[in-house]
């Protein structure tokens, strides 16, 4: 007999490529909205102090696909992938809307050729991509955090791994001077509150 409450692997990553693409189209066109931001709205002191070390952007975008890809990969019951899903719609568009509403942009320090390392040209290549105003709440923090929440109801091992590694990526939003530190904690805050509300809704 199948087991009704199964996804499987085309369905979970039908939709969840699907979201992935809706929430990179979202993300790209709020980062490039014509506005006027601040460089120094939520500068303090504790983030002028947090060093820039170019070999944590490894961390930044690489461990963001990972999680990504074992959230997909891990989590079975196809209600937690439907819970999964609306909680991800939600940190979109509350992340969205913080973008356009709080208009602040990390001052990253410019990195210039010749490129010391491999990892300074990296995260130059990151800094090419990555709208520098779409900052607070870190969605890489909100998103690869509340799928590591998330997956801990499925599979707890690989849940707990998933929340190490996030929130080494959380650590390297700051390292790679992409967010400010205001930004990792209303990332942590959504991912919270987007599991509460998502999960209080019957699929």
């Amino acid at each position: 007999m199948v087991d009704t409450d199964r996804t499987s692997a085309g369905y979970r990553w039908s939709r969840g490529l699907s979201l992935a693409a809706i929430q990179t189209a979202v993300y790209f066109a709020v980062g490039h909205v014509h506005m006027q931001r601040s460089t120094t709205l939520l500068l303090t002191r504790w983030d002028d102090m947090i060093p820039l070390l170019p070999w944590t952007a490894w961390f930044y975008l690489p461990v963001y696909a990972a999680i990504f890809v074992v959230a997909l990969s891990g989590i079975r019951s196809r209600a937690l992938f439907k819970h999964a899903a609306l909680a991800i719609v939600i940190v979109l568009v509350v992340g969205a809307l913080g973008h356009l509403l709080i208009p602040a942009e990390y001052p990253r320090p410019v990195l210039h050729p010749p490129y010391p390392d491999v990892s300074t040209t990296f995260l130059a290549a990151v800094q090419g991509i990555d709208p520098p105003g779409n900052v607070f709440p870190s969605l890489h923090v909100a998103q690869t955090s509340l799928l590591a929440f998330l997956l801990c109801r499925d599979r707890p091992i690989i849940g707990r791994v998933t929340i190490v590694m996030a929130a080494m990526l959380a650590l390297s939003t700051l390292t790679t001077k992409q967010h400010f530190i205001a930004d990792v904690i209303s990332g942590y805050a959504l991912a919270f509150a987007a599991r509460a509300v998502a999960l209080r809704v019957k699929t």
